[in-house]
């Protein structure tokens, strides 16, 4: 016997006993693979959409940070930390390099007489990437030396911008204004 589906299909099904019932399978079989054809072309239509998305993610650094900040967790990080007079009297103060998700920070605290950390400013860094340089025959993210020659230390703080361009931060005390501003030339 000949058959035709719905889809126009034919299949032969050869004359037996329980002739209706191997009809009804035979049917059930070729829905079932006619189902499973239109899912497997579902499913390389997603695929192929998700491997685009990739690659305008792995290619566009503004998107490329959008999709990882959805699958990358907030945190908060110490990467350095330096500790030294700024002010250039006896005060001590600790520098610290903070890194988050999305941007970098140095944390300036005073030493109390009690022993405690007081925060005196929180400075926001224009570059997101930590950066590393030579100072002194070793490699370090973060520095205090006086490079200027006034007898009063400097931060040093290298970054990297997002075109991995490297920068070398400066910030000096000014004592007037009890404030760390960042030195430019």
């Amino acid at each position: 016997m000949i058959f035709k589906t719905a889809a126009g299909i034919s299949f032969v099904l050869e004359k037996g006993i329980n002739d209706s019932l191997e009809v009804d399978q035979v049917a059930g079989t070729l829905q079932q693979n006619i189902f499973s054809k239109a899912a497997l072309a579902t499913g390389r239509i997603a695929l192929m959409a998700l491997a685009a998305v990739m690659v305008i993610a792995a290619v566009h650094p503004d998107v490329r940070s959008s999709v990882r900040g959805t699958f990358v967790k907030d945190y908060r990080t110490v990467v350095s930390t330096a500790k030294g007079n700024l002010a250039g009297d006896s005060r001590l103060f600790t520098v610290t390099k903070i890194k988050t998700r999305d941007s970098m920070s140095l944390e300036i605290f005073e030493t109390l007489g009690n022993g405690q950390q007081k925060l005196v400013e929180r400075i926001a860094l224009a570059d997101t990437r930590d950066g590393y340089f030579d100072f002194n025959g070793q490699a370090t993210n973060l520095a205090i030396d006086d490079i200027d020659g006034d007898g009063q230390p400097e931060i040093l703080v290298p970054t990297f911008d997002n075109n991995l361009v490297g920068r070398l931060n400066v910030y000096n005390f000014d004592a007037s204004s009890k404030t760390f501003n960042k030195m430019i030339r």
